[in-house]
């Protein structure tokens, strides 16, 4: 076997015994960009004959496989997965919050009544497999596809974007995340705010009760406020993120604590700026979220009560039929709730929401970096 390893001096190859061959030898005087096609090469090259084996070792704990090696898709998706699971409480606090912009119930309340529901661990377990399973695809599309989509539209690196191009990059390849993740949102929604667990924490079951009241675009209810958000924090989130860690390396520099001069400064550095760029980024998609929940669980209990009613299924709605209940929906419940209460019932559970963003921004921030370079990426 040919083992890779990550050490002080970058990535090398050791092999127990014979050397080894040609294309391998190759490989270890490249870049780490250009690992990973030197690694599929010898691989393929080597594999006809079912006599080799790649694997990466990092540290000797992990065992990643050799066609992962130098995958900047699979380093976003094991930061998005670990994200996911570590901010899968708040999230449910966001999302039970949120519901109640419409109503006259406060947090405790509600709170109250989804633990009546669902006991304790409904927090950490109510509809957790559809919101790690959107989060982690939602994280990991957002960090692999913004620099993608940044040299694609504007031709140079992300790193040498100003904050405008950087923005419109984020906003854009957000489009993607919208799409991907929609019907994973109504689940989500679905099962958070189920009062009387009437879907037994399946998800599939809530998408169902749409696609029956609505038909197949029913599974995207919502899907206008779910893309106001992910673009607006997205691109609100890449365009800032450069500023705070700027400030925050200014911060440090006042206390003395240059990231050359301590080793914890710099995951300290991308939790601080990432944190700041992603509670900041919520001030801009909160408005969407709240609106888009009330949407969804809207859109929801009229499904429930028409399957609890036995009413007849209605035609599904055509592509124009979805677009133009999308808009009707948004803007009657937005203006219902600004007209209840204000320009802060837009903002119910900001705090919440920047918490939760803002912790998925300096985990997402964190984490990318590490997993890139235990990868082999750039």
């Amino acid at each position: 076997d040919v083992h890779v390893q990550l050490g002080d001096a970058g990535l090398t190859l050791r092999t127990p015994a014979g050397g080894m061959d040609s294309q391998a030898a190759d490989c270890a005087g490249k870049l780490p960009s250009a690992m990973h096609a030197a690694a599929k090469a010898s691989a393929t090259a080597s594999g006809a004959s079912g006599t080799l084996t790649r694997e990466l070792s990092i540290g000797g704990v992990i065992t990643v496989p050799a066609f992962l090696v130098g995958s900047a898709f699979a380093a976003t998706f094991a930061s998005g997965f670990v994200t996911s699971i570590a901010m899968y409480p708040v999230d449910v606090l966001r999302a039970v919050t949120m519901a109640q912009a419409g109503t006259n119930a406060n947090l405790v309340s509600s709170i109250v009544c989804f633990y009546k529901a669902h006991g304790l661990g409904g927090f950490i377990k109510q509809g957790a497999a559809q919101e790690v399973m959107r989060s982690t695809l939602m994280q990991s599309l957002k960090f692999f596809l913004f620099p993608v989509f940044h040299e694609a539209i504007f031709d140079i690196d992300e790193r040498h974007g100003t904050a405008a191009q950087r923005a419109t990059a984020g906003a854009t390849c957000a489009i993607v995340e919208g799409v991907v993740i929609g019907p994973l949102e109504v689940a989500k929604v679905g099962l958070q705010l189920d009062p009387v667990n009437r879907f037994k924490n399946s998800g599939v079951a809530v998408v169902r009760m749409c696609v029956r009241d609505r038909g197949p675009f029913g599974a995207y209810t919502g899907y206008l406020g779910v893309q106001w958000r992910q673009s607006s924090w997205t691109g609100a989130f890449f365009g800032s993120l450069r500023f705070f860690e700027g400030k925050v390396d200014d911060s440090f520099a006042l206390l003395g604590l240059g990231r050359k001069k301590n080793g914890t400064t710099p995951p300290v550095h991308k939790v601080l700026s990432g944190f700041s760029a992603g509670a900041f980024a919520s001030l801009f998609n909160c408005p969407a979220d709240v609106v888009r929940t009330n949407v969804q669980k809207e859109a929801i209990a009229a499904a429930v009560c028409a399957a609890t009613a036995g009413t007849a299924r209605r035609a599904p709605l055509s592509f124009n039929e979805f677009c133009t209940s999308e808009v009707e929906a948004h803007w009657r419940i937005g203006r219902r709730i600004f007209a209840a209460k204000g320009l802060s019932g837009l903002y119910v559970g900001y705090f919440m929401k920047a918490g939760h963003l803002g912790g998925c921004g300096a985990l997402m921030a964190l984490l990318v970096p590490r997993f890139k370079t235990a990868l082999g990426c750039d």
